[in-house]
C-alpha cells in the first residue's frame, strides 16, 4: 500500500508512445486526479530553478533558446543519442521531480490519484503506488506514433526507442497491463474493468 490516507495511488508507466497519456485522460474523465511527471519536469527546468542551472552547467549554453530557456527538443537530440548524457540528465532531474510529485499528492483531495511517469519504476516512484499499470503497444505502433508526434525521421525515432529502458521488465512488474495497440474503445473497456476493482482506503 502507498501509505497515503484516503488516497489510492495508481502509477501509469510504459515506454515512449505506448499511449500513457491516452490512458490517463480516460482515468481523469472517470474521476481520477492526475500528476504528469513530464509536466513537472517542464516546471523544474524553467530558468528560475536551481535544476535549470545544473543542466546548463552540465550541457552548456548551446541548449538554450533565444528566450534563455532550455530548448527541450535540442536537449532531447543530445541525450537520446548518448546514454551517458541521458543518465546525467536523469540524475539531475529525477530527485526534484519525485519530491514535487510527492508534494502534489499531499495537497490533492482524497480519492484516486494517478502518477504518469515513464521512469516510474526506475526512480522508485512505484513505492508510492498502490497499483502499477503498464501500458503496452507493439514496437511498430510506437514507431509510427513517435515519428508522427515529434515529426522526426524513422531513424531518429528508432534511436529514441532504443534508448528506453526495457518494456519487458516493466511488464514483469505490472499489477495491471493495459494493451493500447488497437481501438480506443478496447482500451477504455480495459480501464473501466480495472477501475471497478479499486477499493479506496478508509
Amino acid at each position: 500500500m502507498s501509505g497515503w490516507p484516503g488516497k489510492y495511488i495508481i502509477g501509469v508507466t510504459g515506454n515512449i508512445c505506448v499511449g500513457k497519456s491516452v490512458v490517463c485522460q480516460i482515468l481523469e474523465d472517470i474521476g481520477a486526479q492526475i500528476v504528469d511527471a513530464d509536466i513537472v519536469a517542464h516546471d523544474v527546468m524553467k530558468s528560475c530553478t536551481t535544476v535549470f542551472q545544473d543542466i546548463v552547467d552540465a550541457f552548456g549554453v548551446r541548449i538554450l533558446n533565444n528566450n534563455g530557456e532550455i530548448d527541450r527538443k535540442l536537449l532531447g537530440k543530445i541525450v537520446f543519442s548518448d546514454k551517458f548524457s541521458l543518465k546525467k540528465l536523469e540524475s539531475l532531474l529525477h530527485p526534484t521531480i519525485r519530491a514535487k510529485i510527492e508534494e502534489t499528492i499531499l495537497h490533492y483531495n482524497e480519492g484516486v490519484i494517478v502518477i504518469e511517469a515513464i521512469k516510474l519504476l526506475e526512480t522508485g516512484l512505484s513505492d508510492q503506488c498502490d497499483s502499477v499499470w503498464v501500458v503496452n503497444a507493439s514496437s511498430r505502433k510506437r514507431l509510427e506514433r513517435l515519428t508522427k508526434r515529434d515529426n522526426i525521421t524513422v531513424e531518429e525515432a528508432r534511436n529514441r526507442l532504443d534508448m528506453q529502458g526495457s518494456q519487458a521488465l516493466k511488464l514483469q512488474r505490472a499489477d495491471v497491463i493495459i494493451e493500447n495497440d488497437g481501438l480506443l474503445e478496447a482500451t477504455y473497456a480495459q480501464i473501466w474493468h480495472e477501475w471497478g476493482k479499486i477499493g479506496l482506503p478508509k
